[in-house]
């Protein structure tokens, strides 16, 4: 029915919808059943809820500079999805870390739309938060957004150069079988 890439870019967008739907459902649960700044006990001894309010980026980062991250943010969604569909075929792991940095992407940005503090100002909702380490606390977007920058950056030091190679070898071979029959 579908061809292997058609199939392959709604693989995409489903794992990029499935993190959009778990991030906008657990902060939802946080947002109708805890008060800010309310902690509730998760995992003993290694993280808690806590309902926090962040008016920055991830991690609380360029708080009080909204318009920044939210052209920046918007402008790396959309670099990333024209990555995406540009080199989908390119290998699993690229791909599936631009997926997880738009799932988380689009996940903090919905919240900077949308959601609304007491005060008037666009938030985004965190509540994970370490009991061990002093840490910031954060959300499921927050966890996509890093896992994904590190299967990047995982790409980039150990497979592209690999995939550089393949991809021109294999134009090398094309080119030489259209010379064949020349």
């Amino acid at each position: 029915m579908f061809t292997g890439l058609v199939r392959t870019v709604i693989l995409y967008i489903l794992i990029i919808a499935g993190i959009l739907v778990a991030d906008q459902l657990t902060k939802w649960l946080v947002r109708a059943t805890m008060a800010v700044g309310e902690t509730r006990p998760f995992l003993p001894h290694l993280m808690q809820f806590t309902h926090v309010q962040n008016r920055g980026a991830s991690f609380g980062i360029l708080a009080g500079h909204r318009w920044v991250y939210m052209l920046l943010s918007a402008a790396a969604l959309v670099v990333m999805g024209v990555l995406l569909f540009k080199y989908v075929s390119r290998h699993p792991l690229l791909t599936t870390a631009l997926a997880f940095l738009i799932g988380g992407g689009a996940g903090n940005m919905i919240d900077r739309l949308f959601v609304t503090d007491a005060m008037g100002n666009k938030v985004v909702t965190d509540f994970f938060e370490f009991t061990f380490v002093d840490f910031a606390v954060f959300n499921v977007a927050d966890i996509f957004i890093t896992f994904g920058a590190v299967l990047l950056g995982v790409y980039i030091v150990f497979f592209e150069g690999k995939v550089e190679k393949r991809l021109k070898e294999q134009a090398e071979e094309s080119q030489n079988d259209d010379g064949d029959g020349a």
